[in-house]
C-alpha cells in the first residue's frame, strides 16, 4: 500500500475523490442488484404464495364492493388475462356452482361438471371443509389459494356463502416476479447512480472545481485578484484559504517589490546601484541615439577613502559616502542617473547637446566641492576625487564598452596623482594591451632568462670612492628590445610575479657579488629593492638567509631598501619583518626619502641605517637657499637618528658640492655613472674611479621596485 499512497501523491485532488466515488458508485450498483437476487432466490415460493393471496384478496374486495353478477364476471375475465393465473373461480359453498370463473376456458355450471377432475377434487374438497381454506396448497407445478366469503348476493337480495380459488402456475409467476425484481433493481440501481451523479457533481461544484480554480490561480506568475475574491467572501474552509493566499501573496508581493528595490538601490546613499546602472544604461543610450544627443558616464573614485576610514572610523567613512552622493545630486541634478557602485566609487549618466563639455564641467564642479573642508560630525576631513569620463558615441556604442572606457580613464586620473579629471582616449585601450602582452611575457621571461641586472655605483662624497652599488632590474625581450622597468613592474607586482622576480634578483646580485669577492676586488655593499608584498610574505626572511648561506656572501654587504609608501602598509608587520632582517646584520635604507607617507613617530621605530634623499629634491636645487631646505632638513634628521644619508640623481658637480657642504655622505647619479652592464662595472671596480661618463643604460637608473 506504501507505493499506492506514494503513486496517489501525484495524482491531482480532483482524480483522487472522482476516482474512489465512481468505483463506490460501481460497487455499490453491483451490490445491490447481487442484494436483491439473492432475496429473490431465497423468496421465490413466498412471491408465488403471496401472489395467490393476493389475487384472491382483490376477488374478495371486487365481492363486497359490487353487487351485480357481470360486474365480477368482467374483473374475473380482467384478472384471468394475466399470464400466471391458472384458475380464479367464485363458487357457491352450499350448491357447488361456478357463479364466476374460468375452467380451461369454458364456464361450466357445476364444479362436478369441470373437465379436470384434480381441480374439481380440490374445489369440493374445500367447499366440504375437507381442506383448510385459507391456507395454500401445492400440487405439482401449481399453487392454489382458496378463501370462504361470506357476501351480499347480487342476485336475490340475501347473504351467499361462497369460495374464492384461485390456482397459480409456478413457473409463470416465478418468471413474472422475476421480471419484476429485475426491474426494481434496475430501477433502483439507476436512481442510486443518479443520486450517486447528482453527489458527484455537488462534490465537484462545490469542493473540486473551487479547488482547482485555487490552485490555477495560486500556480499563476500573477494572482488573478477578481477571481480570487468570491473565494475570500465565503464563509467555509475555501474562504479562508482563499483570505490566506491573498495575505500571503501581498505580503510576499510587498516583499518582492521590497527585494527588487533594494536589488537596484544602495542601502547607504539612498542611490541607485550597479545593477540599475546596467539595466536603465542601454535605454538611456537607445533614447540618446533616437534624439540624436550625446551621452557622457562619469566614473568617480574618492582618493584615500582607505586612509579615511582607517583614521576616523567606518561611521564617518560612511558619512563621506553620503556627502558625496549629495554634492553628485546638487551638482548633476534630477536628470542625470547617479549611482554607488561599490565601495567608494560612484557612476553619473548625463545627456545633454554637447555631453562631454558638460561632463567635464560637471566634473570639475564635484572635485571643487570634494576639496573644500567637510564637516563629518564632530569631525573634519579634507578628501579629494578622482574621475573618468567617456562619452556616447564618440567611444563607443555597448553599454560594456562604455563602463570599460571610464573605468579606464579613472584608472588613469589616479594614475597620474589623484585628484584629477580625465576624459577617456583610444590610447589608454593600447596600453592596456600591451600591458596585458607585457603579463603574459612576463611569465616566460624568468624561465628564458631575458632578466639581466645592471649595477650603478654609489660613491663616498669625502673619498671620491665607490662604496657600492645598487642592482637595478632589466629585461631584453627578444622583440621589444628593452623593456623599461616602470613598464613591467607595475606588471609584476599586479599579477604577483614580483616575488618570484625579487628572489631572483637576490640570488643573481649575491651571486655576483660573491665573484667579485673571489676576484679580490674591495668589498662593497649591494641593495635591491623590495615591494611591499615582499613584506607581506610570511618566508621572506627565511628565503634570504638561504640565499646568504647559499652563495656564502655576509649579510653586512647586503642591503635592502624599501620606500616609504612601503613601510606604511601595514606598519607593525613591516617593522617585524625589518627587524628581523637587521638580526641577521642585512643593512636597511629607506628609498625616496621625502616623497611618500613617512611620519616622523613610525621612523624612529623602523631599524634604518640610511636615508636615501630623493632625487626630484636634489634636480630642485638652486642658487636660491630655500631649494636646499629639504635636503639639509632630511641631512640634519638622519645625523640625530644616528644613520647614513645618501644623495639620488646627482648629475652637476655644482649638485655634488652643495650636498657635501651640507653635511651629506654619499651620492649616486649619472655624475658617477649610470646602471651599467657587470663586465663594465667589474671593469670600474678594477679602476677604482669614481667618476665615469660612459654609460650602458638610457632608461634611466628604476629599481626592481
Amino acid at each position: 500500500m506504501r507505493w499506492l499512497g506514494k503513486y496517489s501523491d501525484r495524482i491531482s485532488v480532483r482524480w483522487r475523490v472522482m476516482i474512489p466515488l465512481a468505483l463506490l458508485m460501481a460497487a455499490s450498483g453491483g451490490a445491490l442488484t447481487a442484494f436483491f437476487l439473492f432475496l429473490f432466490s431465497g423468496y421465490q415460493e413466498t412471491i408465488v404464495n403471496n401472489r395467490a393471496a393476493q389475487v384472491a384478496g382483490s376477488a374478495v374486495s371486487v365481492l363486497h364492493a359490487v353487487h351485480k353478477t357481470a360486474e365480477v364476471d368482467r374483473f374475473i375475465e380482467m384478472l384471468e388475462k394475466e399470464e400466471d393465473i391458472d384458475q380464479l373461480l367464485i363458487v357457491d359453498i352450499s350448491t357447488g356452482i361456478i357463479t364466476a370463473g374460468r375452467v380451461e376456458g369454458i364456464k361450466v355450471p357445476h364444479v362436478d361438471g369441470m373437465l379436470d377432475t384434480d381441480l374439481s377434487a380440490e374445489i369440493d374438497a374445500l367447499r366440504r371443509g375437507y381442506l383448510p381454506a385459507g391456507q395454500i396448497l401445492e400440487s405439482g407445478e401449481y399453487v392454489s389459494y382458496g378463501q370462504r366469503v361470506i357476501c351480499k348476493s347480487t342476485e336475490h337480495g340475501h347473504h351467499d356463502d361462497v369460495l374464492i380459488y384461485v390456482r397459480l402456475t409456478k413457473a409463470t409467476t416465478t418468471a413474472l416476479s422475476s421480471l419484476i425484481v429485475q426491474k426494481l433493481a434496475v430501477s433502483l440501481i439507476v436512481g442510486f447512480t443518479l443520486v450517486m451523479l447528482i453527489v458527484s457533481k455537488l462534490i465537484y461544484d462545490v469542493v473540486l472545481a473551487p479547488l482547482a480554480k485555487m490552485k490555477a490561480i495560486a500556480l499563476s506568475e500573477i494572482v488573478d485578484m477578481p477571481a480570487m475574491m468570491p473565494f475570500a467572501h465565503r464563509r467555509d474552509e475555501f474562504g479562508a484559504l482563499a483570505r490566506n493566499i491573498l495575505r500571503s501573496f501581498t505580503t510576499a508581493t510587498q516583499t518582492a517589490h521590497q527585494f527588487a528595490r533594494q536589488a537596484r538601490e544602495d542601502s547607504l546613499t539612498e542611490l541607485g546601484n550597479r545593477t540599475l546602472l546596467r539595466e536603465e544604461l542601454p535605454k538611456i543610450l537607445e533614447y540618446t541615439e533616437r534624439e540624436r544627443l550625446h551621452a557622457s558616464l562619469l566614473m568617480f573614485d574618492l582618493d584615500g577613502f582607505k586612509s579615511i576610514n582607517d583614521t576616523y572610523g567606518h561611521d564617518v567613512g560612511d558619512a563621506l559616502l553620503i556627502r558625496m552622493a549629495q554634492i553628485l545630486r546638487e551638482v548633476l541634478g534630477d536628470k542625470a542617473l547617479i549611482v554607488r557602485l561599490g565601495g567608494d566609487e560612484f557612476a553619473a549618466v548625463h545627456v545633454g547637446q554637447d555631453s562631454r563639455a558638460e561632463a567635464y564641467q560637471f566634473a570639475e564642479k564635484v572635485m571643487d566641492r570634494m576639496t573644500r573642508s567637510l564637516e563629518l560630525g564632530d569631525v573634519e576631513v579634507y578628501a579629494a576625487a578622482s574621475v573618468g569620463i567617456t562619452t556616447f558615441p564618440e567611444d563607443g556604442r555597448e553599454p560594456d564598452l562604455l563602463m570599460k572606457n571610464a573605468d579606464l580613464a579613472l584608472y588613469r586620473a589616479k594614475s597620474d596623482g589623484r585628484g584629477r579629471v580625465q576624459m577617456y582616449r583610444h590610447e589608454m585601450q593600447l596600453r592596456i594591451m600591451e600591458q596585458a602582452a607585457i603579463e603574459r611575457d612576463l611569465r616566460a621571461a624568468l624561465a628564458e632568462g631575458q632578466f639581466v641586472l645592471y649595477y650603478q655605483p654609489k660613491v663616498d662624497l669625502r673619498t671620491d670612492r665607490i662604496s657600492g652599488a645598487e642592482a637595478l632590474l632589466r629585461w631584453k625581450h627578444p622583440e621589444r628590445g628593452m623593456v623599461p622597468p616602470d613598464r613591467f613592474i607595475p606588471v609584476a607586482e599586479k599579477n604577483g610575479l614580483i616575488c618570484d622576480i625579487t628572489e631572483w634578483v637576490l640570488l643573481e646580485a649575491c651571486r655576483q657579488l660573491r665573484t667579485w669577492l673571489d676576484a679580490g676586488l674591495d668589498p662593497i655593499s649591494i641593495a635591491i629593492n623590495v615591494s611591499a608584498l615582499d613584506l607581506r610574505r610570511p618566508d621572506f626572511t627565511d628565503i634570504v638567509a638561504a640565499t646568504l648561506v647559499h652563495t656564502g656572501v655576509s649579510p653586512k654587504y647586503l642591503e635592502i631598501e624599501v620606500t616609504e609608501g612601503t613601510m606604511m602598509h601595514d606598519v607593525d608587520h613591516v617593522i617585524g619583518v625589518l627587524r628581523r632582517l637587521r638580526a641577521l646584520g642585512i643593512k636597511i635604507s629607506i628609498d625616496d626619502f621625502g616623497t611618500g607617507y613617512s611620519s616622523l613617530s613610525y621612523l624612529k621605530s623602523f631599524p634604518v641605517q640610511r636615508l636615501k634623499i630623493d632625487r626630484s629634491f636634489v634636480m630642485d636645487m638652486t642658487d636660491d637657499e630655500n631649494t636646499h631646505a629639504i635636503p639639509q632638513l632630511i641631512i640634519d634628521l638622519a645625523r640625530n637618528l644616528g644613520v647614513a644619508v645618501l644623495a639620488e640623481g646627482i648629475e652637476t658637480e655644482e649638485q655634488r658640492q652643495r650636498l657635501l657642504s651640507m653635511g651629506c655622505e654619499e651620492a649616486q647619479g649619472y655624475l658617477f655613472g649610470a646602471p651599467v652592464q657587470v663586465s663594465s662595472f667589474t671593469s670600474r671596480l678594477k679602476s677604482g674611479q669614481a667618476m665615469d661618463s660612459s654609460a650602458d643604460d638610457v632608461s634611466g637608473a628604476v629599481s626592481v621596485a
